[in-house]
């Protein structure tokens, strides 16, 4: 059985669910969900999954979206 964490996570200080900022910085930029797939080199299904939080990216992941989207 896992054993519960010793460490407190700290609240981001921003509520808004990574899906939904990744959709909003998306839009704002004026980007499809296809042009921002071919631009970090996955598919637009999962840049829709990850949109709708289905899929939780990972680091590797968080990185590229945050360099394509500045």
């Amino acid at each position: 059985m896992p054993q519960k964490s010793k460490y407190k996570l700290k609240t981001p200080p921003s509520q808004e669910p990574l899906g939904e900022r990744l959709a909003r910085l998306r839009k704002e930029q004026g980007h499809t969900q296809i042009e921002l797939a071919e631009k970090i080199g996955i598919t637009q299904v999962l840049v829709s999954n990850y949109e709708r939080n289905r899929l939780r990216p990972n680091y590797d992941m968080i990185i590229s979206f945050a360099q394509a989207l500045g």
